[in-house]
């Protein structure tokens, strides 16, 4: 759960970004990050778009329930921070 909520808030913060970029940034293999991108696009909560230029790379964006998913984390985490502070 935690590798998929890093995803999620990657994709949120840098819509379109690529499987490979996502790999560099949370330092893991395209297997592991491929996996999750499936289940996340099965849930519904990201979409990929094939790029122009290559039709090999995707740019992965979040759908709204994606997004409003990430929203509900980021006020999850600034309640539990203000309560713990």
């Amino acid at each position: 759960m935690k590798r998929k909520i890093e995803i999620l808030k990657k994709i949120n913060e840098t819509p379109g970004i690529t499987l490979s970029k996502l790999c560099e940034y949370l330092a893991s293999t395209k297997g592991n990050i491929s996996l999750h991108l499936k289940k996340m696009e099965e849930e519904n909560l990201i979409k990929k778009y094939k790029t122009k230029d290559d039709k090999k790379i995707f740019k992965h964006h979040p759908t709204k329930k994606g997004k409003d998913l990430y929203l509900d984390i980021k006020l999850e985490n600034i309640k539990n921070y203000k309560e713990n502070n």
